[in-house]
């Protein structure tokens, strides 16, 4: 089964997500939500490599685990563009608020999808039982992934293009964090309710 046959039912509301972003832009003239296309295919780069994972050998798979874990935060982020929900002038605010959730749904479940295929792997590869003690750091290194793109403003890329700066945003925060309280309790609580929102989506499946 190919990777748009297995995930057609995501990506057909992810193309429901992209006509509504359409139609806003066509009948306003407005490209104020056209980013939500880019953070959507971002979200979707991690379930694509993880994807992978099953019929790839030892040396390939910890490449894509790789390419996984860089691009894992960006499906979560999206969740933080609810904070451009606001009243705005032609379309109503109930309009943007089913964009930006459906988008952030979305990211969510790919994200979750691709999380689990990462703890599949774990298991059947590398014989990693207690995939908690992998999951719980990846939520929270998720989390702060979040903070330096909504607040810092980095992309996962820059850990190639701007390592040194982004390094050195990063221990600026570890070695001063009574400084950086907003970014440690943003990592602690948005990576403890991923942690938990994540451990319920696999008990759905027992329904």
């Amino acid at each position: 089964m190919n990777f748009i046959s297995k995930h057609r039912h995501l990506l057909l509301s992810m193309l429901f997500t992209m006509f509504l972003i359409s139609f806003r832009i066509i009948y306003t003239g407005n490209l104020a939500f056209a980013f939500i296309a880019w953070n959507t295919f971002l979200a979707i780069v991690p379930l694509y490599f993880s994807e992978k994972l099953k019929d790839s050998g030892k040396r390939a798979s910890y490449a894509f685990v790789a390419i996984w874990l860089l691009f894992f935060p960006n499906a979560l982020y999206i969740i933080t563009d609810l904070f451009h929900l606001r009243h705005r002038e032609l379309i109503p605010v109930w309009y943007d608020l089913v964009i930006l959730f459906s988008a952030a749904l979305n990211g969510l479940i790919a994200g979750f999808i691709s999380l689990h295929n990462v703890e599949r792997w774990l298991k059947e590869k590398l014989h990693i039982r207690r995939t908690y003690l992998f999951i719980v750091p990846l939520m929270l290194l998720s989390a702060y992934g979040i903070y330096l793109g909504r607040y810092e403003r980095w992309n996962s890329w820059d850990i190639v293009a701007q390592p040194l700066g982004l390094f050195s945003e990063m221990a600026h925060h570890v070695f001063h964090p009574f400084r950086n309280k907003e970014c440690w309790l943003l990592t602690i609580i948005f990576g403890s309710w991923m942690y938990l929102l994540y451990s319920y989506s696999k008990r759905l499946k027992r329904w």
